[in-house]
């Protein structure tokens, strides 16, 4: 249930059926290499949300663009606001859904760089009394390596041709780069937005790090520098190489195994009603 293609009248109804759950997804909008959208996090984690609430019903907010990108103004198509706006907008919009009539909240989370605001936001939401609880988790959960361990494994996947497979199992052998704008997220996009993906500007710009900081984040003395570290060794905001392994129909494997992910916690969370109870007992 698409919370923008409800009319007012079922809204009560589509309370009762989602238990009282509403996911709202968020990534950003940021440079992906020269071969992916800006905007690939957001239609990700709201694709992947949309298609578990076909398989466990809950509502599900439109996608939301306003991530964490500190570092990467220099790039036309990022938008990055300020860490005060970001948290009172979860705030408001949060505050606002459960006066609608939805006390569980999940924030699915489609952006590496959202990782530590979602989890200050979640930590704090009992820090004043409220009638509703929020949670998040990340949809980035699964991806080609564990692909290549389940097929070496026995694992059959008939979305996968032969060339497929082959592909998976060069890529794992050889542990080729991977983490932002890679084989991923390049066979997702194909999957559910092929016309935003041009593989062949892949190459314009490396996705290789620099290891530009890598002295400073050495065990055990490691120093977390967040975003700006990560910018440092991949300033073309890339993380990967050869793209060309990238198929729609890799992505496509990867997309069930993490809508069923999100199904499941959803599931989780709609059952659990002794979990909001306590929230209210012990901080409403």
């Amino acid at each position: 249930m698409l919370w923008e293609n409800l009319r007012e009248g079922e809204f009560e109804r589509a309370i009762e059926a989602s238990g009282g759950v509403c996911v709202v997804p968020i990534g950003c909008l940021e440079m992906h290499g020269q071969h992916l959208p800006v905007g690939t996090d957001t239609q990700t984690c709201y694709h992947i949300a949309k298609e578990a609430a076909k398989i466990e019903p809950v509502v599900v907010f439109p996608g939301q663009y306003f991530g964490s990108v500190p570092g990467l103004q220099a790039y036309k198509g990022a938008i990055d606001l300020s860490l005060e706006l970001r948290l009172r907008m979860l705030d408001e919009l949060c505050a606002e859904i459960a006066r609608n009539g939805f006390k569980k909240i999940l924030l699915l989370n489609g952006h590496g760089g959202n990782c530590a605001t979602f989890s200050a936001f979640v930590r704090n939401t009992v820090h004043t009394k409220k009638d509703y609880l929020v949670v998040a988790r990340n949809d980035f959960q699964y991806g080609v390596q564990r692909l290549a361990r389940e097929i070496k494994a026995g694992q059959k996947f008939p979305e996968l041709t032969d060339e497929d497979i082959k592909n998976v199992l060069d890529f794992s052998e050889h542990e080729y780069a991977s983490g932002h704008a890679c084989i991923n997220e390049t066979s997702i996009m194909l999957a559910i937005n092929p016309e935003s993906v041009d593989v062949s500007r892949a190459d314009e710009v490396t996705g290789i790090s620099t290891h530009r900081v890598d002295r400073l984040t050495q065990k055990p003395y490691a120093l977390d520098g967040g975003c700006g570290f990560w910018v440092l060794n991949q300033p073309n905001c890339f993380d990967g190489e050869h793209i060309e392994m990238s198929s729609a129909n890799i992505g496509k494997v990867i997309l069930r195994k993490r809508i069923e992910y999100q199904a499941e916690a959803c599931r989780l969370l709609k059952e659990d009603d002794a979990l909001l109870s306590d929230y209210a007992e012990r901080w409403g």
